[in-house]
């Protein structure tokens, strides 16, 4: 016998809801389940970004900028996995051309706020981040509230010195260079005045630590987008933590909307009492049928 999908295992239990009120919860539920997360992918032009992109997710990201360094707009490359899309949005390095700065200002105090997370690629071995520090503070200033959650990614760690001591077979850095790559983590933190754990080092060539960015991708964006973001990441990422997670938020986000839909309705306070009762019943059962949407 067919099983039911999860559509119409969560539909079952909305039957409590008054019809007039189903459609709209049907809507947005929907809405959130196929919710399309965009994430903001920024650094200088050589920083690793496409590597990065390809090394985290399913679908191949074709090289950006790998002609014109300066390239004035943002790039938007859309991937599928199943039924699931998520846009890439690569915006031109900071940095590169002096004369093009004041306008990539404008640029980013535009588009970052409609971003749902920024991926700010760094490479290890550059002395100073004082052009990255100067923008990372005026689009704070300029974006406020708005601001996307920002992962910073330290990239190409492997070439810390000593670098002839990057152990190729294991992916791993030596005592020596961990102990350079945990003094750049602090200095880069400092500079640009964040938390220490929001820069996170990485040599995508020698796949090392690449589990933690996603790990702090899924704690560090809005609910709402954890779970879809998922299966565009590779398999090898989906750990317990990372799956429980999402499953977790998934059923936050499904009680976030229904709260929303029941507050907007015109309803006597008895019912709608009555049906916020029920909300974490259903928020349960979206948990439970979480894989039918995600894996």
């Amino acid at each position: 016998m067919k099983q039911p999908s999860g559509y119409q295992i969560i539909r079952r239990h909305l039957r409590r809801y008054p019809r007039t009120l189903r459609h709209t919860l049907i809507k947005e539920l929907s809405q959130l389940i196929t919710y399309e997360p965009v994430i903001g992918i920024m650094g200088k032009t050589g920083a690793g970004k496409s590597s990065l992109c390809n090394a985290l997710f399913r679908s191949e990201v074709c090289a950006v900028n790998a002609v014109e360094a300066c390239t004035r707009e943002p790039q938007r490359v859309r991937l599928r996995f199943g039924q699931h899309y998520l846009t890439l949005v690569d915006l031109p390095g900071v940095g590169e051309n002096l004369q093009r700065d004041t306008e990539y200002r404008e640029l980013y105090r535009e588009q970052l706020p409609k971003l749902d997370m920024v991926l700010w690629v760094l490479k290890a071995d550059d002395r100073a981040f004082s052009v990255e520090e100067t923008f990372y503070q005026f689009i704070q200033a300029r974006c406020g509230n708005t601001m996307p959650p920002v992962l910073w990614v330290l990239n190409q760690v492997d070439k810390v010195e000593p670098s002839e001591q990057w152990n190729q077979h294991t992916a791993m850095p030596s005592p020596g260079q961990l102990e350079h790559i945990k003094r750049k983590q602090q200095a880069v933190a400092s500079q640009l005045g964040i938390q220490e754990d929001a820069v996170i080092p990485v040599s995508v060539k020698g796949r090392y630590h690449l589990a933690h960015i996603v790990e702090q991708m899924i704690n560090r964006l809005p609910k709402q987008v954890r779970s879809p973001l998922l299966p565009h990441l590779h398999q090898s990422y989906h750990s317990a933590p990372v799956r429980e997670t999402a499953r977790s938020s998934f059923g936050d986000a499904v009680v976030d909307t229904l709260d929303y839909v029941i507050d907007s309705a015109p309803l006597p306070l008895l019912v709608r009492q009555a049906l916020q009762a029920v909300t974490h019943t259903v928020a349960h059962v979206a948990r439970s049928v979480w894989s039918f949407f995600f894996d």
